[in-house]
């Protein structure tokens, strides 16, 4: 016998573009997911794990932990036992890959590379799979209570949470984006894109040599302060019809004893997600 690749789900156009549109694939957002994993192996006991998202061709790695990482690896569906995870709504769940009818075929379990495997459907708002999120055992066949495989779903969920919310302020940014476009072009027939550009470095508050705002000056909506471009009342006025604002943004880096006091916070609370 040999491995039987899953078959293609019956959505599959739909649920590809639904992960496409995500724009996690390509992206550097490690940092946002290895928490993710790193909980899940500590509930688990698991060696290992992996969350993936699948586009029209390929098995996209985007966070690992207890494996190899290679960021943007792309692997064919079809080589994954991952891919049929992508059919299910529930965990599939298979504490000793050797006794399963299809997954004792694969290359990863007949070398003995991996003995369990626990798989999780990354679904968003709309039912869409988008990926995967999978625990593995290396060493041995390894069995998880239906309690810890709970609270794993939980995690999940909150994944799935966090790209739909980063899936929507994204087209929200874009649909800002485009129509500060518009009205800042609509304010004066002469402006063009360049012109745009150097107005929000000048909102942003990055210090910009004269000679790159001479005609936003010459049109008023800069001035010189201090040999400094800075916005003129028209300007601020401007800003306030694109619906532009730059916030500043506090960050948090925690390390050492905080950083396990946070991962343990996070942990008590799952129960109540």
């Amino acid at each position: 016998m040999e491995w039987v690749p899953a078959p293609t789900p019956i959505n599959e156009t739909r649920r590809a573009q639904a992960t496409e549109k995500t724009g996690i694939i390509g992206t550097d957002q490690v940092h946002l997911f290895d928490i993710y994993l790193e909980i899940a192996k500590d509930i688990s006991g698991y060696e290992g794990g992996s969350f993936s998202l699948y586009d029209s061709k390929f098995q996209c790695g985007i966070s690992s932990i207890g494996l190899e990482k290679d960021l943007h690896q792309k692997n064919d569906k079809s080589d994954s036992i991952c891919s049929y995870v992508l059919l299910e709504k529930n965990p599939l769940i298979v504490f000793d890959l050797k006794k399963h009818d299809i997954f004792k075929y694969h290359p990863a379990v007949t070398s003995g590379m991996c003995h369990s495997y626990c798989g999780f459907p990354v679904r968003n708002k709309d039912g869409y799979a988008l990926g995967t999120f999978c625990m593995l055992n290396f060493s041995e066949a390894k069995e998880m209570s239906p309690e810890k495989i709970e609270l794993i779903e939980k995690l999940v969920s909150r994944l799935a949470l966090q790209i739909d919310t980063q899936t929507e302020q994204k087209e929200i940014t874009s649909q800002k984006i485009s129509k500060s476009i518009d009205v800042f072009l609509e304010s004066n027939s002469e402006f063009q894109i360049t012109d745009y550009k150097t107005f929000i470095d000048i909102c942003s508050g990055l210090a910009l040599p004269k000679e790159n705002a001479i005609n936003l000056i010459k049109n008023g909506l800069c001035e010189l302060k201090n040999e400094t471009v800075k916005l003129s009342n028209k300007g601020n006025e401007l800003q306030e019809k694109m619906n532009i604002f730059t916030r500043v943004h506090n960050q948090l880096k925690v390390e050492g004893n905080e950083a396990n006091t946070l991962i343990d916070s996070a942990l008590d609370k799952l129960g109540e997600l």
